[in-house]
């Protein structure tokens, strides 16, 4: 069992106060070791990339059919639910460079900013491709995991 702390604005505030007060650095640091050792296999820290991915993901949720004033299909359930796998899977450092966008199929596209690679995930599949600038690699219709797709993902921030 896993364990997520989400690194959100007011847990930042809260860590900030603890340059100035030695009391609460040795209390936060005595409920953090409880977490760890309390039978927990890890300790998960979210930060930006995922709030900011989480925030997104949410936002295009709310997009109905016909949100690209075309007949764009809003994000089918079962696309959200298998990247949102994907999220509890990840770690923040494996997210940074990479951001979501709506498909106009109902799947969701991650493109990865640093160059021309993306994954598009689907609801039983998902596809990839990876242009490192003379040679464009990828694979169409990859059975859907969430490992499948974090692999994907550090693969292609690998080539970085």
């Amino acid at each position: 069992m896993q364990t997520a702390i989400e690194m959100n604005s007011e847990l930042q505030m809260q860590l900030s106060r603890i340059a100035g007060n030695q009391n609460y650095l040795a209390q936060t640091l005595d409920f953090l070791r409880s977490l760890v050792q309390g039978g927990h296999e890890s300790v998960r820290v979210r930060g930006l990339a995922y709030q900011t991915i989480l925030r997104r993901l949410s936002d295009f949720q709310e997009y109905e059919q016909g949100w690209d004033g075309e007949n764009a299909r809003p994000l089918n359930k079962k696309v959200v639910k298998n990247f949102k796998k994907v999220l509890e899977g990840s770690i923040d450092t494996q997210l940074h460079g990479w951001t979501i966008y709506p498909a106009a199929n109902g799947s969701l596209l991650l493109e990865y900013q640093p160059r021309e690679a993306g994954i598009n995930i689907g609801m039983d599949d998902f596809s990839y491709y990876d242009f490192d600038g003379t040679q464009m690699t990828g694979e169409n219709h990859c059975p859907f995991s969430p490992l499948a797709v974090l692999n994907i993902m550090k693969q292609i921030a690998s080539h970085e």
